[in-house]
């Protein structure tokens, strides 16, 4: 009988093999699919440790692909964890990074997304503020009237203070009525304000 030579073994590189056993390893895989992959898998099975990892992928990634996928398992995952993960990206210069953070946020259940977006009211960057106000002015709680008032009765700048007149009317919170006046009466020469507190008060009338 002659000899028969062994067929070697497919080669597997460490990131593919690692890919399939540990997606935490695979989320820094060269292949913008294999994190995407990766990043799915974490969003529904999530290992201790998931929030940081895809915190940590976020900050570097550049496909636009996989950061959405990171995002959406944070959203998914939905623990304070998770929520504390995407805060620091609300104070990025990309925006639609921004963005997508603060829908990712405002995706989780009230539980979670609230006590992540609360301190950012008191932070001392008014953008920050502002994606705050919109993103709690999104849930369904019964305190968000008592945000947005706080926020139109206390902050200093006038752009958050509109912010929570928009999140108030849209949120239907005619219960805020008399913070909408406050406001007013804080910014007595802004023109827009007069405007928005107007059209607020209007939509509730409307409804």
């Amino acid at each position: 009988m002659g000899l028969v030579k062994k067929k070697a073994a497919p080669e597997v590189s460490p990131a593919d093999a690692g890919g399939a056993r540990d997606p935490l390893a695979a989320l820094e895989d060269a292949d913008a699919a294999v994190r995407r992959d990766a990043a799915h898998g974490l969003g529904h099975s999530p290992p201790p440790g998931a929030e940081a990892a895809l915190a940590h992928r976020l900050q570097a990634e550049g496909d636009a692909g996989v950061r959405e996928a990171i995002l959406t398992a944070l959203a998914r995952i939905a623990t304070p964890a998770a929520a504390a993960a995407i805060v620091p990206f609300l104070d990025r210069e990309d925006a639609a990074l921004r963005n997508a953070a603060l829908e990712s946020l405002q995706q989780m259940p009230v539980e979670v997304a609230a006590p992540a977006l609360l301190p950012l009211l008191d932070h001392a960057d008014t953008d920050l503020r502002i994606f705050a106000v919109q993103g709690l002015g999104s849930l369904v709680h019964p305190d968000r009237a008592e945000w947005l008032a706080r926020v139109m009765e206390h902050d200093c700048d006038v752009n958050v203070g509109l912010a929570a007149v928009e999140a108030l009317a849209e949120a239907g919170s005619p219960e805020a009525l008399s913070s909408l006046e406050t406001l007013a009466r804080r910014f007595p020469d802004d023109a827009f304000v007069a405007f928005a507190v107007d059209a607020a008060r209007s939509s509730f009338r409307g409804r």
